[in-house]
């Protein structure tokens, strides 16, 4: 197989399962329809987090009429949330900034949910502390995975410290506060995936990457390896944990779900890290 053909379908590969073969057929209708349209993929971003803030709003009286109202809204801003990425690429509008919107729309929904459900659901806290902890943890390291690994293939070369150095001549020629919380969070990606970590002065004098760029063959010899991380890492992703949610809701059982669903959920991540350091723990990087 081809590298291009390789990386069309590593991207297949690492979509999430429910995104890949629920929401993003669901939204396929209404990436046709914005297409004719002047709505902005990051105006759709916005519609999906308002959507998530109604829901939650919804989730917060806890009776079960309303969960269930909470839920339907939530998937519908679950499905607008696959809308924005197929949009941007239909239109030709992807890019850097495009990426972080949504990933900063993505927490507003996470934090508004959690914080309606947690006002419903006064008794279950805990599980919904512990959820909200696991839905941030695997949306950092499912994102460092993906990128790296696309990276690694279509470009041969580790991505994460790329973007790390452009993030950091942005800041320094013109300041951002999101740019720079977005510096961090890739720091905190390198400390999980590499145990290093780098406060912005400090990165200072490290300087630019410098690592090698694998030739074709290393490239497809690397994607060929790997393929049961891949199968591995596309269960690991938030939008099951949101998907089950917003399902549970529609039945009005959440609520008497969360123990199992936080338990199970975390038990999975940690089986990953550990099969995935463990798969990866020959690899040298540059």
């Amino acid at each position: 197989m081809a590298l291009q053909d390789q990386i069309n379908q590593i991207r297949k590969d690492l979509a999430e399962p429910v995104v890949r073969w629920i929401q993003e057929p669901l939204a396929r209708p209404l990436v046709y329809f914005f297409k004719e349209t002047p709505v902005t993929p990051n105006q759709v971003t916005v519609l999906s987090a308002l959507l998530a803030i109604l829901s939650a709003y919804y989730f917060s009286f806890g009776d079960a009429r309303s969960i269930i109202q909470g839920g339907i809204i939530f998937e519908i801003s679950l499905i607008l949330d696959s809308v924005d990425g197929e949009l941007a690429r239909a239109k030709g509008m992807a890019s850097e900034w495009g990426r972080i919107v949504d990933g900063i729309g993505d927490y507003v929904s996470s934090i508004a949910v959690l914080i309606g459900l947690m006002i419903g659901f006064p008794d279950s806290r805990e599980a919904l502390l512990i959820l909200a902890f696991l839905i941030f943890l695997r949306g950092v390291t499912f994102d460092y995975f993906k990128e790296n690994m696309t990276s690694r293939i279509k470009h041969g070369y580790d991505g994460s410290q790329r973007d790390i150095h452009k993030t950091y001549e942005k800041i320094s020629s013109s300041p951002s506060f999101i740019l720079r919380i977005y510096f961090y969070y890739l720091q905190l990606q390198q400390l999980l995936f590499k145990g290093c970590w780098a406060s912005f002065k400090s990165y200072a004098a490290t300087g630019s990457p410098t690592d090698a760029v694998w030739p074709e063959e290393q490239r497809l010899r690397y994607c060929q390896e790997k393929r049961p991380l891949i199968a591995l890492w596309k269960w690991n992703g938030p939008d099951l944990i949101f998907f089950l949610m917003a399902l549970l809701s529609c039945f009005s059982i959440l609520e008497n779900s969360l123990q199992w669903l936080s338990g199970i959920m975390t038990l999975q991540l940690v089986l990953t890290f550990i099969l995935h350091h463990y798969m990866i723990r020959n690899e040298k990087y540059s």
